[in-house]
């Protein structure tokens, strides 16, 4: 199987990969390819995902591909974990509403709204290059 991890330079996907390894027997992956807009970040998560798969025997294919459309080419199943926005976007979503009194975070109330204005679109042209 591939697996296309879109948002791999995310500090998460070390523990991800270290689950996929665990999880070998049931989740048969021989291709997994890592996609990040941030080549630094890439190139960081990247390289030690390749030692953690090295030190656990991993058979398959490792590529870390900054090109979408590459990365989505022909995979079974494709994870994402992206923040559009990024860090900086998360801290806005996080304080604007409670300067105004409303409470809440990323993930809900008013923070969590702007976050979803912003990556559903994103996240529906990932669907649709990936269809």
């Amino acid at each position: 199987m591939k697996l296309a991890v879109i948002g791999a330079g995310s500090t998460y996907t070390p523990e991800l990969v270290s689950g996929l390894m665990r999880e070998r027997e049931r989740i048969a992956i021989d291709q997994l390819v890592l996609h990040d807009v941030n080549d630094g970040r890439l190139a960081v998560v990247g390289g030690m995902a390749e030692r953690m798969l090295a030190r656990q025997g991993f058979a398959g294919q490792l590529t870390l591909a900054a090109d979408l459309d590459l990365a989505l080419d022909g995979a079974d199943a494709v994870l994402l974990q992206i923040r559009v926005g990024g860090q900086a976007a998360r801290l806005h979503d996080e304080t604007t509403p409670a300067l105004c009194g409303c409470i809440g975070q990323e993930t809900t109330g008013a923070g969590g709204l702007a976050k979803a204005m912003r990556t559903v679109p994103v996240v529906l042209e990932i669907a649709q290059r990936a269809r």
